[in-house]
């Protein structure tokens, strides 16, 4: 090891104040830019096991394949992977109890199939040879003893036939009939749980059967998934091959796809790189901040260093190699316990998440694991070396122009000329002598000053830019996912009369703390002018709307909450009760907004409709026979609240709320045929308690036509979602906060410190300690103002950048995070005076003359 080695090791132990602040720095680093790559991966990693959980793994789906043209499929090259199904038609289940869900359905999955789609084995095993099934929960429940493991089953199995028409729609027609095809046996081999493609209101119980792909004829059709080998392709691929394969329909697995960030919605493609783009930058900058300020902050002291190297004959290059070893020793320690650091921190969070959040809350397999990928790694590496070789080799190469001597006396650290350092009337009055030197210090060594006020700058608008981009996230996710203050719902498919009684019975259980009774009639109003529609709905949704008269239709919900929901209703909105319930003259109230989701979910205005406007409506189910409008409301008002009961609506239809008097009213207008629906909504306090009991409810009194859901579970899991992005939103802001006090610590303590003979030399002349106290106090306002000069205006801006990303996808007005930037101002001042406090504590004891005589 040469001579300049071991004294660039001996520099090191003598500073080791500076060593310790740098490796910090550089840990600190290496940790952020490891832990924030990671912590995407893992996210992204763990929404796509739930979206093959949900969705299953496969890219997109061909359907009604000819037998020949399977192989072309799964012979290119682009197919990594083929998956065959169908759907073979639905059997009578005579063990059924509801009267709405009275088949099964039988869908066949081949080998490669039965490993990827959404199918999930509780107990036994899947089919593996012709004539083998698996069949749901709810099978097993409902059938008993005929349906377990390892029973026979002959099913009937054919299509729905209503009016010599196949059904190929979800809901059961009361009309409707089996037409049997064909008779097949299945030796059942196990259960499954319920697919999320089996909904609430499928006409039928999934079972899955085998497909044997070798037994199949020519003239059947199949559908047919693949596994694409590069998903970034698939929306070129996909039409080259179904054209090719005589295929025309087809479509893609997009839950899967937008997780591995890959999206046929531009503004998604948009949102996501501008939002990354804007998370990287920011800390970029802030790594090259913490890494560079750690070096240059302390530019004097080594510029003295390399001077006495260069005055005993150290050539400028041997300068540069020994700070590049230094650079070397300090990145070989802080790198790897930074990357380290940062996965064992990301580790342990999501460890935690996992067993508070995620394994209670969450149904199936889906776990949040740490995701390490080698080119995050390397990149790390190669990035913070690149900041630590600049960092180092800047402050070698300017002290190697200057004279030896120069370097050592320091002259060229301040080379101002008094014009410069004069300062206003202004300020001796305002501030006195001691503000007075302090600005004058400001002046007179501008290098430390701005060092300063950078890092004041950096921190400050990382605090703000990261508390904009959670606020903006948070708007976000409340849009996307809704808030519903109902937890529980039931539907009852019985006559109007038998079904309020239930309801009524339902009401007074316990339990129930509030509930409304929301019934709707379709109506249509078919002679709207194109001015009485918003400009959003002007622009997007006008021309489809259009009949052969010129003017405009549009589809109305009617809805009645029941006498308490209403009065309640129409307090909350300030509207006078009695107006809207005068049935001679009928009034509702216009809840004239939507949730658009073309791309970019934004609320919108439907209808540019006023109070004391008219509309004529039509009954929506005989609307399309006799074209007649026979209803005429006056809108009483138009809101934007939405009442107890009603979700969030799209952009197809309008939501008008009337009173129940008005409402029966309205009845007498619509044909008896016509179905007038009706639903219950109840926010109770043990709401899985109430579903047990409305349905023990339902099975004492026969009613066989309910459909009970509790919600709770899917609004508690929203919540959670919401909880977990808030935990890591927060730990992230906690880092920058962490590394922005850090930065402005080291940069304020160090060149304090530096200022050692400075302020000695004022002692020296009379500064007294209240008066010395006065001008470090003056000096940490004028470092607070500055750099809320500059950093404010610059989180703002990045903030309407943010913003502006955000808005591809969402519709939300612009806000910034002003109790954060309220925060961000106090705190800036308490920690620079805190700071400056601390740092200057241990120059007021010491002796004037040594200060004076260090060199």
């Amino acid at each position: 090891m040469s001579i300049l080695k071991h004294l660039t090791l001996r520099m090191l132990k003598l500073n080791k104040k500076r060593t310790l602040v740098t490796i910090v720095g550089i840990i600190l680093s290496a940790a952020m830019i490891t832990g924030v790559s990671s912590i995407t991966a893992s996210f992204q990693d763990y929404f796509m096991q739930r979206a093959i959980e949900t969705d299953g793994n496969y890219h997109a789906s061909f359907y009604d394949v000819e037998t020949d043209n399977i192989r072309y499929i799964a012979d290119n090259p682009f197919a990594k992977e083929t998956m065959l199904s169908r759907n073979r038609g639905f059997a009578a289940f005579d063990e059924a109890t509801n009267e709405l869900k009275p088949y099964l359905f039988i869908k066949e999955y081949d080998a490669v199939a039965m490993e990827h789609m959404p199918i999930h084995l509780a107990e036994g095993r899947f089919p593996q040879s012709h004539g083998e099934m698996v069949i749901t929960e709810d099978v097993q429940a409902i059938g008993g003893s005929r349906y377990d493991i390892g029973q026979s089953v002959t099913l009937e199995i054919g299509d729905r036939v209503d009016q010599g028409i196949v059904l190929t729609g979800e809901w059961f027609q009361e009309t409707e009939t089996l037409q049997t095809q064909a008779t097949a046996t299945y030796t059942i081999t196990g259960i499954i749980s319920r697919p999320d493609f089996e909904s609430g209101s499928s006409p039928g119980y999934t079972v899955v059967t085998y497909l044997d792909a070798e037994k199949l004829q020519s003239s059947e059709r199949i559908n047919v998934s693949i596994l694409g080998q590069n998903p970034r392709n698939i929306f070129e691929k996909v039409p080259e091959i179904a054209d090719n394969a005589e295929v025309e329909s087809y479509s893609y697995n997009n839950n899967l796809l937008r997780e591995m960030g890959v999206s046929q919605n531009n503004n998604l493609d948009n949102f996501l790189y501008s939002i990354t783009l804007i998370i990287i930058l920011l800390i970029s900058v802030g790594s090259i901040t913490v890494i560079y300020n750690a070096f240059a902050i302390s530019v004097s002291e080594r510029k003295k260093q390399f001077g006495m190297l260069a005055s005993v004959g150290a050539t400028p290059g041997q300068i540069r190699r020994s700070v590049f070893f230094e650079g070397l020793i300090l990145g070989g320690i802080g790198i790897p316990i930074g990357i380290l650091s940062g996965l064992g921190g990301i580790g342990v969070t999501l460890g935690i998440v996992n067993r508070l959040l995620i394994e209670p809350m969450f149904m199936g397999n889906a776990v949040l694991r740490l995701v390490v990928s080698p080119a995050v790694i390397l990149i790390t590496i190669f990035f913070v070396a690149t900041i630590i070789f600049l960092s180092a080799f800047i402050p070698a190469k300017l002290a190697a122009r200057i004279s030896p001597i120069d370097a050592i006396r320091l002259n060229t650290d301040i080379n101002i000329k008094g014009k410069a350092l004069k300062t206003s009337r202004l300020s001796r009055y305002l501030f006195g002598i001691e503000g007075e030197l302090a600005l004058k210090n400001l002046k007179r060594n501008r290098k430390r000053y701005r060092a300063t006020v950078f890092s004041l700058v950096i921190s400050i608008i990382l605090f703000v830019t990261i508390s904009s981009f959670m606020q903006y996230g948070f708007v976000s996710t409340n849009m996307y996912y809704g808030e519903l203050p109902y937890n529980v719902t039931v539907r009852d498919h019985r006559n109007a009369d038998v079904q309020q009684a239930f309801y009524n019975q339902v009401a007074a259980m316990e339990g129930v703390e509030r509930y409304s009774v929301v019934r709707t009639i379709w109506a249509v109003a078919d002679n709207l002018d194109r001015s009485q529609f918003s400009s959003y709905a002007q622009e997007n949704l006008i021309e489809f709307l259009v009949n052969e008269g010129g003017n405009y239709y549009y589809d109305f919900n009617i809805l009645a909450l029941g006498e308490k929901e209403f009065a309640a209703y129409v307090a909350e909105i300030g509207v006078e009760s009695a107006k809207l319930q005068d049935t001679e003259n009928p009034r509702g109230i216009l809840l004239n907004k939507g949730v658009a989701n073309d791309g970019r979910v934004q609320e919108i205005e439907l209808l540019s409709l006023r109070s004391g406007d008219k509309v004529s409506l039509a009954d929506g189910y005989s609307f399309w026979d006799s074209n007649e409008a026979k209803m005429k409301i006056e809108i009483g008002a138009v809101t934007d609240i939405r009442p107890f009961g009603i979700n969030n609506l799209g952009v197809s239809m309008v939501n008008l709320i009337v009173a129940d008097e008005v409402f029966d009213k309205l009845l007498e207008s619509v044909p008896e045929e016509s179905p007038v629906s009706g639903q219950l909504f109840i926010q109770a306090e043990d709401s899985a308690g109430l579903v047990d009991g409305i349905n023990e409810l339902a099975r004492q009194s026969g009613n066989n036509s309910l459909a009970v859901s509790d919600i709770s579970a899917q609004q508690e899991e929203l919540n959670n979602t919401r909880t977990v992005f808030a935990i890591f939103l927060y730990g992230f802001l906690t880092l920058i906060t962490l590394i922005g006090v850090t930065n402005i610590f080291n940069t304020i303590s160090t060149n304090v410190a530096l200022r050692r003979r400075e302020f000695a030399m004022l002692k020296s002349v009379g500064l007294t300690p209240k008066g010395f106290n006065r001008m470090i106090n003056y000096e940490s306002i004028f470092y607070g103002l500055k750099a809320l000069m500059y950093g404010l205006p610059i989180s703002i801006a990045i903030s309407v950048l943010i913003y502006n990303s955000f808005s591809n996808m969402f519709g939300f007005a612009f806000v910034l995070p002003w109790r954060e930037i309220a925060y961000c101002i106090i705190g800036v001042f308490i920690i620079v005076f805190l700071t400056m406090m601390h740092a200057s504590l241990k120059l007021k004891s010491e002796n004037i003359i040594d200060a004076l005589k260090a060199e």
